[in-house]
């Protein structure tokens, strides 16, 4: 299960971010794509996402 920093960071740089609310802060959760938790992204995303991160 993703933390708030690791939705955040995702959220910052993926390239299939797609966000109809306004003024809402770039992260999964806001995405129209991320169906929770427990199913997580719909574009099956998530996961490459996370790990291509520089973690340094």
């Amino acid at each position: 299960m993703p933390n708030k920093d690791q939705l955040m960071a995702v959220g910052q740089t993926c390239s299939e971010y797609d966000c109809s609310q306004e003024n809402s802060q770039r992260s999964c959760e806001s995405c129209n794509h991320w169906a929770g938790e427990q199913s997580m992204c719909d574009l099956d995303i998530f996961v490459e996402q996370l790990t291509s991160l520089d973690q340094t």
